[in-house]
């Protein structure tokens, strides 16, 4: 009996996935899917932070970093935490603030940046609007006010 004549081909060896598309668009490619699963972990920390917020502390030192970019940032927080519940015009804080050389609406976009941020990596909002003013959230207030110590003592009478 006679074998079956086997024909030697070679396997045609595929191009990789960089050469089809472009080393620049697979590059894109990579960075958009790291931005996509990165954002995914955002969300994911944000609901656990929000499920555990009773647990933690936040106290003014972490708020301020996490929030203010420079002194200005935390001028004016301090401003609008002095003001109590019912808040300050963007003009007063502005007019008070009179060294930073601000307008009322750099003020108010200032108070949004800062919003912002805490939002994006606590879920929390820094400051309201109240009519045409700004007031600090109770959860600033609260953070703002107090320091780890007396937050940490408050934790342990409380249980």
């Amino acid at each position: 009996m006679s074998e079956p004549l086997k024909t030697a081909r070679k396997r045609a060896v595929g191009r990789a996935v960089w050469d089809k598309e472009g080393k620049y668009k697979y590059i894109v490619h990579l960075l958009r899917e790291i931005r996509r699963e990165l954002n995914a972990l955002k969300v994911t920390q944000r609901y656990m932070v929000r499920g555990l917020e009773h647990e933690f502390l936040f106290d003014q030192e972490y708020v301020e970093d996490v929030a203010c970019t420079d002194e200005v940032d935390r001028a004016i927080i301090e401003e609008l935490h002095h003001a109590g519940p019912y808040g300050l015009l963007p003009r007063d804080v502005a007019s008070r603030l009179k060294e930073y050389r601000l307008k009322p609406w750099n003020v108010t976009q200032r108070i949004r940046r800062v919003n912002k941020r805490i939002d994006r990596l606590i879920g929390q909002k820094a400051a309201e609007k109240v009519g045409k003013g700004w007031a600090l959230t109770t959860f600033l207030r609260e953070a703002w006010g107090s320091t780890k110590e007396e937050m940490t003592t408050n934790v342990a009478q409380a249980t």
